[in-house]
C-alpha cells in the first residue's frame, strides 16, 4: 500500500472515529439543553410574573420548545439508525440549529424581561457544554454557538448599553476560553486516538506471529484447525465441494543429516514458496502441518482443481531443483501429496484421514507424485 493510500485510509479512519465519538456525547447533550430549559420553566414560574402555567407557554415557548426539541431529537435519531450515517449526521445539523434558534429566543425573552444576570450563566453552561460534543466538529460547534453569541452579546450591548473595556474584554475573554479549550481537547483525543491505532496494530501483529508459522511464514495448524472449521461448517451447509491436500516432503530427514538443519529450514522456506504460487484463489490456504508436513484446504474446489494444484505443486517444485543427494527417489527434492474430496458423508476428521492414507499411499507408490483418496 502506498504512503498515500495509508494517509487517506488513516484520515478516513480518523473522520469515522470523530463522528462516532460526537454521536456517542450528543445524547447527554441533548439531556443538558432539556435539564436548562427545564430550570427555566421552573424559575419563569416561581417568579410571579406569569399569572398560569399557559400564560408562561404563550410568552416564552421557547423555553419549552428546546424540551421538546431536545425530546424529538432523541428519537428521530433512533429511527434514522438504519438508514446509515449519513442520515443521522444531517439530522444532527438540523437539530441543533434548531436547539440554537430556540435558545435565541429564549435569551432575548430574558433580556428584554431584564433578566440579564440569568442570561450569562446559563449562556457560558451551554457554551462549554457543547464543547464535550462538539469539539470534534467545527460546523456543530459554530451552528449551535454562534447564533445564541451574537445574539446575547449585540442585544445586550444595544438595548442595555454595555458596551465598556470591561465587557468587551470579558467577551473576548470567553471566546478564548471556548477556542482554546476546543484545540486542547482536540488534542487528547487524536493523542487517544493515536495510542488506540498503535494498540490495535500491535493486536494485529501479534494476532498474526500467533497464527504463523516462523520458519516459513505459512498459516500455522492452530490457524489452520480454526479456518478448516468454518469453511467446513459453510461448505458443508450449502453442499459446496472442497479439498485438502496433505503433503510430506521426501526422505527429508535424510537431507537433514547429509545436509544439517540450517540448509533443511532453507529448503523448507523455498517449498512453501512454491506451494503458495500453487494455489490460485484468495481463500485457498497453505499451512504447515508439522515437520515437514503441510496442509492445503481448497474451497469450492473439485476434482479437477485440487488435481491441478497437485499437478502445479509437482512441477514448481522440480522447477527450483533443489539437490538431495540422500533420496531414494532421485537427485532433487520431492513431494508426495494426498488429496482428499469432501463428501456429504465424510465428517472433518475422516476428510483428514483420507488425506492421511492417499498420502502413504503416494508413498507406497514411488513418491514423488499424488494420489486421489478412494471414495470407499
Amino acid at each position: 500500500m502506498s504512503p498515500t493510500m495509508k494517509d487517506r485510509k488513516y484520515a478516513a479512519w480518523v473522520a469515522k472515529e470523530k463522528r462516532k465519538s460526537t454521536f456517542h456525547s450528543f445524547d447527554w447533550f441533548l439531556l443538558v439543553n432539556a435539564l436548562f430549559s427545564f430550570y427555566l420553566f421552573l424559575q419563569r414560574l416561581g417568579s410571579g410574573l406569569y399569572e398560569s402555567l399557559s400564560h408562561l407557554l404563550r410568552s416564552a415557548p421557547a423555553i419549552s420548545g428546546v424540551m421538546l426539541v431536545s425530546f424529538v431529537t432523541y428519537m428521530v435519531l433512533r429511527v434514522l439508525r438504519p438508514y446509515g450515517e449519513k442520515a443521522r449526521w444531517w439530522g444532527l445539523i438540523a437539530s441543533v440549529t434548531v436547539l440554537s434558534l430556540c435558545w435565541c429566543a429564549a435569551f432575548h425573552h430574558l433580556i428584554v424581561m431584564d433578566n440579564v444576570t440569568l442570561v450569562y450563566p446559563l449562556l457560558i453552561g451551554l457554551v462549554f457544554a457543547s464543547l464535550i460534543p462538539f469539539y470534534l466538529s467545527p460546523l456543530l460547534l459554530c451552528l449551535f454557538t454562534i447564533p445564541i453569541l451574537v445574539m446575547s452579546i449585540s442585544e445586550n450591548i444595544i438595548l442595555r448599553g454595555a458596551a465598556s473595556v470591561a465587557n468587551v474584554f470579558s467577551y473576548l475573554l470567553m471566546l478564548f476560553l471556548i477556542y482554546s479549550a476546543k484545540r486542547m481537547l482536540e488534542k487528547w483525543f487524536m493523542l487517544a486516538i493515536e495510542r488506540e491505532r498503535e494498540n490495535k496494530q500491535l493486536i494485529d501483529r501479534l494476532g498474526k506471529l500467533a497464527n504463523r508459522d516462523p520458519l516459513t511464514g505459512l498459516a500455522n495448524r492452530r490457524y489452520f484447525s480454526n479456518y478448516f472449521d468454518s469453511v467446513f461448517s459453510r461448505e458443508a451447509e450449502s453442499r459446496e465441494p472442497f479439498a485438502i491436500i496433505l503433503l510430506d516432503v521426501d526422505f527429508f530427514k535424510k537431507y537433514n543429516d547429509h545436509y544439517g538443519h540450517q540448509m533443511g529450514d532453507e529448503c523448507l522456506i523455498r517449498l512453501a514458496e512454491c506451494f503458495e504460487n500453487s494455489v490460485r484463489r484468495s481463500q485457498d490456504l497453505v499451512a504447515r502441518y508439522g515437520g515437514e508436513e503441510f496442509i492445503i484446504l481448497l474451497p469450492k474446489a473439485d476434482r479437477a482443481e485440487a488435481i491441478a494444484v497437485a499437478e502445479r505443486i509437482k512441477s514448481q517444485v522440480a522447477a527450483i531443483a533443489i539437490p538431495h543427494e540422500g533420496s531414494d527417489v532421485g537427485q532433487w527434492v520431492t513431494v508426495s501429496q494426498g488429496i482428499a474430496l469432501w463428501r456429504a458423508d465424510v465428517g472433518r476428521e475422516q476428510l483428514v484421514e483420507m488425506a492421511d492414507k492417499a498420502l502413504y499411499q503416494t508413498k507406497a507408490n514411488g513418491r514423488n507424485g499424488y494420489t486421489l483418496a478412494e471414495k470407499g
